[in-house]
């Protein structure tokens, strides 16, 4: 610090800046939410893609081919039901449809109450079967373009503390 014959300047506004960039920071439900619209967008995405979060294509689907229509979308049901909780934390991902889960991670659907299941298959005769096998088409994840934008969405976040 300068004597009598220097020159100094006690300035507050380092305290004040910090302060107010703290209060920024504390307050991360705003960033959370952002984050979790990001990641739901990225979902979607991924249902029109038709790809894994890894950007791997999803097997076609029987109905898909049949109709030329994309596969986990003929009603557009999973894809609308998926959603976001933040909290000032974390943020959460997913969908509470009972069908979401088997197509996220693939499985056997097998008979319940009776001897075999029944559906319509191609032409719309009625097909019967013990079981079904349903392969993973993971729909719900972090992607690398996810990561990209939920990291400039946490840099912009971390800089807009300061100003």
């Amino acid at each position: 610090m300068a004597g009598r014959s220097g020159a100094s300047l006690n300035w507050g506004g380092f305290d004040r800046a910090i302060n107010n960039a703290a209060r920024s920071l504390g307050n991360t439900k705003l960033l959370m939410e952002t984050i979790g619209e990001t990641l739901v967008s990225g979902t979607t995405r991924r249902f029109v893609e038709e790809k894994d979060p890894q950007g791997n294509p999803w097997k076609k689907s029987g109905r898909a081919t049949e109709q030329s229509g994309q596969t986990l979308s003929d009603t557009g049901r999973l894809r609308k039901s998926v959603t976001y909780a933040a909290s000032a934390n974390k943020v959460v991902v997913g969908t509470n449809l009972k069908y979401a889960r088997i197509h996220q991670f693939g499985g056997t659907i097998k008979a319940k109450n009776g001897k075999s299941l029944k559906f319509k298959g191609r032409g719309g005769e009625d097909v019967f079967v013990k079981a079904v096998n349903i392969p993973a088409r993971p729909y719900i994840g972090v992607s690398a373009d996810d990561m990209k934008e939920v990291r400039e969405t946490i840099k912009e976040f971390i800089a807009g503390a300061f100003d």
